[in-house]
Order: C-alpha cells, then sequence, then structure tokens
C-alpha cells in the first residue's frame, strides 16, 4: 500500500509477511533470514536463535524490552555492558533494527563503541553532533555497493541529477547488472512497510570488488560488515557528513512499481534539485 505525503506515518499493527515478499528492499533480509515463512512477529528468543546460528562468537541476546525498562543504563551502555539488546515485541522497528544486529554486527558494535565515547567525553544527556550522525546513519542509511565502473553514479546521485541517475540509468540497478542498494537503517525498513512519497534515506556508497555479484551471499555480508566497521570505527566527524546525502528512496528503480516514468523524476517537490551554495561577496 503506497500512502501520500502529508499522511502520518503509521506502521502496519499486525504481522504480515506478504509485505516482505513484496518488496525488493526487503530481498537481503528473507534471503539470509526466514522472515518471509514466519506467521508472527519473531520474540526476542527466535531472534536470538537466529543470532546465535549466522553469528556464533557474536555474544549478544535479544530481550523483551520491558526487562530493562527500570535499568537506569543509557541504552547504548547497557547493551555494551549486558550483551543484550532490549526488543518490543510485536514491533517493526526493533524488528528490523535485530535484523541489522544479525546481518551485520561488527557494524553495529562498531557504532555502539563510537556512541560509547562520544558518551564519556560529552555525556549523555546531549547528544553529541557525532552522535547525531552515528544515528542518522543507523536509522536511515541506506549502502550503496557499488563496482568501480559505476562510481559516477554515485556522483549523479550526490548532485541530485535524478533523472540521469534512476532514468537513464535505471539497467545498472537491475539485479546483478552493477550497484546495489542495501538499507542498513531500520527506520527505512519500518516505513517501507507503507511506503509514502517523500519517504527519504541516508545513501552511503561503498565500494566493492568488480566481481563481487558473483560472490556467495554469506561471503558478501561479511565483505560488507568489514568494510563498513572499519569506516564506522575510523570516519570523523566531518567524514561522516560528507558520506551522507539524501536519497528518495522511492525513485530506487523497482522500489515504487508502476509509477516510474519520467514524469515521476520530475516531481521537484520528491526529487529536490541541489541546492546552490550561497556566494557572499
Amino acid at each position: 500500500m503506497i500512502t501520500t505525503k502529508n499522511q502520518r506515518f503509521v506502521a502496519p499493527e499486525r504481522w504480515d509477511a506478504q509485505i516482505l515478499r513484496d518488496h525488493p528492499a526487503y530481498h537481503w533480509l528473507c534471503a539470509v533470514l526466514p522472515l518471509a515463512s514466519q506467521t508472527n512477529f519473531p520474540t526476542p528468543t527466535i531472534l536470538t536463535d537466529w543470532m546465535q546460528q549466522l553469528q556464533p562468537d557474536s555474544g549478544l541476546d535479544f530481550v523483551d524490552a520491558t526487562i530493562c525498562q527500570d535499568d537506569p543504563r543509557y541504552y547504548e551502555v547497557l547493551i555494551a555492558e549486558t550483551r543484550q539488546i532490549p526488543t518490543r515485541l510485536n514491533n517493526w522497528h526493533d524488528l528490523f533494527g535485530a535484523c541489522i544486529w544479525t546481518l551485520f554486527p561488527r557494524s553495529k558494535q562498531a557504532l555502539n563503541q563510537r556512541h560509547l565515547s562520544e558518551i564519556a567525553l560529552h555525556g549523555s544527556k546531549n547528544r553529541s553532533p557525532l552522535r547525531h550522525q552515528l544515528t542518522l546513519f543507523d536509522e536511515c542509511g541506506v549502502l550503496l555497493l557499488c563496482p568501480p565502473d559505476q562510481q559516477d553514479l554515485v556522483d549523479a546521485l550526490r548532485a541530485h541529477q535524478w533523472q540521469h541517475a534512476f532514468w537513464l540509468r535505471r539497467e545498472c540497478w537491475q539485479h546483478d547488472s552493477g550497484v546495489t542498494p542495501l538499507i542498513f537503517g531500520h527506520a527505512n525498513y519500518e516505513m517501507l512497510t507503507r511506503p509514502f512519497i517523500g519517504l527519504t534515506a541516508k545513501l552511503w556508497p561503498l565500494p566493492v570488488p568488480t566481481e563481487f555479484c558473483d560472490w556467495p551471499l554469506p561471503q558478501q555480508l561479511d565483505f560488507v560488515d568489514t568494510a563498513l566497521s572499519k569506516q564506522i570505527a575510523e570516519f570523523t566527524l566531518t567524514d561522516f557528513r560528507q558520506q551522507m546525502s539524501p536519497l528518495p528512496l522511492l525513485g530506487i528503480p523497482g522500489w515504487y512499481q508502476d509509477l516510474q516514468t519520467v514524469a515521476f523524476y520530475q516531481d521537484v517537490s520528491y526529487f529536490r534539485p541541489k541546492r546552490q551554495a550561497t556566494v557572499i561577496g
């Protein structure tokens, strides 16, 4: 179901695996985790079983968030000290957060460590500018896995050349044909359960080898998690700001079916042109 950009987003109240089967954005999740065959929201126990099967060395568990509601520790501190991830029951947002922990544990732990370092420096009451960037990526980041011969597509997206990147170059977005969008931000996964015009993510380009598409899925995920976790651990505040740029999610070819025409990409209220730098003279 597509909502309008003026509607307030509300996630579906009930579990509906068909949502995950229908939209290509969930392909990676459903290829790794048995989400599409679930008849109800996976419980923290089920999510922990999946984590232990796929990441046996992680030492992480998912627990009912109500267990931790009286714990005075800050969320990131609690995870680091207990190795437990509070997860609300029957909640799309927390479900997708758990899925990202399972697919990319090193990257999520790198985010956690950066948060802890910032908390140690600035306290937990007010988020530092770097923590704002960490949270923005954690909630809204979309990896663009890009081989060497498609790097110019990243430049077009950064320049907001939407018609060129999405429409004229749409064949580059086909499966195994070039660039591969992979959602990292669990808030984006949640909002795609009910897509709406205006849904915008944060682009995070990640170079991959030319032969990446030929690798088995576990090798692909391991490469992405290793490369991404290193960037998260080493990036400065400036690096984070330069790395991320707006990405209209429903512009990705195949992610807003039947409406992706030239006219669709000419809607400047969604596909906004890049702002010109103000010259002071």
